[in-house]
This record gives structure tokens, sequence and C-alpha cells, in this order.
């Protein structure tokens, strides 16, 4: 009993020692460390954790003594970045934003051609691909050691709507596979009184090997012509909202004939090319001059 209680105060004393298989050796960085953001439309969802990872970096720096630089690639300085003391980097943090677009592929290659010295670099990435990070990366590994970071979040986007068959589409995008998973997608509009309203939502569901999925939603004529835009819920980012247009909205038009329509065959009515040509993209009205002056028609012919 006695040997039992020694083993269990011993099990206790090893716990609070936190003892760690393998532990990750913590070599202070020596030199000028550069931060570079990308601060694209991608890195809206998280920016806040960005920006405290950066924070945490910064500090780091400024325990070991380093200097450091802090650069957004879609706002590039005139000139190579300048290394200074990294608590006053940190001073710079709570101006940065991010961009609706994204980095220019000229003016990048241009500033990392500009770059001079050793120095590492602690890089934030959005996770989307572009041609121009290739280049850029082989221009800061030629000065020094480059660490990537990535948020484990799931970047999404959503296509222009589309009007198919009487319904309207929206894709969404992702930039990885891995998972299925389902994003909700919200049809934003103006009610009656002119208010904005979510007027309705829909289901698009990623496969697992798929990086787009599509949401379908079935409104009625008066609730599609009220729809100013389809966004991801949940979701604060340029990417992550598509705004409609005329495409999605389905005129009301009355057809009239100064004669009567007494022929017996279609191709003899005098409306039927006009009912031809309106079908697809319109939605037509039939009755006399006073019914249709009271479904108050967006035109009449």
């Amino acid at each position: 009993l006695i040997w039992l209680r020694l083993m269990a105060v011993a099990d206790i004393i090893t716990a609070f020692a936190g003892p760690v298989l393998n532990p990750d050796e913590d070599t202070p960085g020596t030199g000028p460390l550069l931060i570079i953001v990308d601060g694209t439309w991608a890195d809206a969802r998280d920016w806040s954790r960005r920006v405290d990872r950066i924070d945490a970096a910064l500090a780091e720096a400024a325990r070991d003594g380093r200097t450091a630089a802090l650069v957004t690639l879609t706002d590039l300085p005139p000139e190579p970045p300048v290394f200074q003391d990294a608590q006053a980097v940190q001073q710079r943090i709570p101006a940065l934003q991010p961009h609706p677009d994204a980095p220019d592929g000229a003016a990048l290659t241009d500033w990392a051609d500009s770059l001079t010295g050793q120095f590492d670099t602690f890089w934030m990435s959005d996770g989307l691909a572009r041609n121009s990070r290739a280049a850029l990366l082989a221009a800061l590994e030629s000065h020094g050691t480059v660490t990537a970071f990535e948020s484990p979040r799931p970047v999404l986007g959503l296509r222009a709507a589309q009007f198919v068959d009487n319904d309207v589409t929206v894709t969404a995008l992702r930039a990885t596979s891995g998972v299925e998973v389902e994003t909700t997608i919200t049809a934003i509009g103006l009610d009656p009184a002119g208010v904005e309203r979510r007027l309705s939502s829909a289901i698009a569901t990623f496969e697992a090997t798929a990086t787009q999925a599509t949401a379908t939603f079935d409104l009625p004529p008066e609730l599609r012509n009220r729809v100013t835009r389809f966004e991801i819920q949940g979701m604060r980012s340029a990417g992550a909202v598509t705004l409609t247009d005329d495409a999605l909205k389905r005129r009301e038009v009355a057809l009239l004939a100064g004669a009567s329509d007494r022929e017996a065959l279609d191709l003899l009515s005098p409306l039927h090319y006009l009912e031809q040509a309106l079908i697809p993209t319109a939605d037509l009205i039939d009755g006399t001059l006073q019914d249709v002056l009271l479904a108050n028609p967006d035109a009449i012919i």
C-alpha cells in the first residue's frame, strides 16, 4: 500500500513537471526579420487572428533583439523595406487592413528585385495560388530562411449568380478539397418597405473531392427581382459576396393586339413572334388594357 501511494505521488509530481516527448528546440533567431502579409480578400475572414500572429512574431523578434520590417503585398511600399526596432514596427499593426484585390504581379516582381542584404522572412499566406508566388519565394530564399504561415480555415468564394430553368443557381468555390462540407448561401434584398432583409437561403454541399458546389434558389419572380446580392452566411469577405444584375430579373410585359386574335393557327397570331422572343426573359401578361394596367407591368407592347 505504501508503495502504491509513493507511485501515485511520483506520477502527480511528474505530471506537474510537464514532460514533453520529442520537444521542439526553440532556437532564438538572429538578424533582421521581414514579415510579409498577402492582405487580400481571402485574409479578411480571420484577419484578427492574423494580426495576433503578426504581433506575436514581432514580440518574439523584440525579445531576441532583432530588427524587423512589415510589408503588405496588396499595398507595396515604393522602396525596399527598412528594418528597425521590432517594437516600433508593432505600432503599425492597428493600421493594417486587407484589400479586396490581389497583389500586382509586375509591381511585386520589381519590388522583389530591389531587395538587398540578408534577412529571414515570415510569410503570412492567404492560401490562394498566384503566378507571382514562385518568383517572390525564390527571391526571398536568396536572402535567407523563409517560413510560411497559412490559416487552417478554408478559403471560400462565390461566382456570379445565373438564371437556369426558372431557378437561380450560385456556385461556391473552395481553395482545397479534402472533406465533405455544407455551406449556407443567403439571398439578400429589399422587402416591400425598402428594408434590407434575408429573402431566402440554400445549401451548397462540397463533395470530399470537389472544389465547387452549387446552391439552387427557387424564388417567385417578385422575390427574385428584389435580390441585390448573394453571400456566404457568417463570412465577411469580398470573395464571399456576389452582386446581382438585370440578368436575374424577369420583367413583366403585357402584350396587346390591335386586331382581334381569331386565327386558328399560332403562326398567324399577331403576337406569336413577340411571345416567342420574350418568353425566355420576361413574364407575359394577357388581358385587356384595363386588366394589364392594374398589374402595373414594366412595359406594354
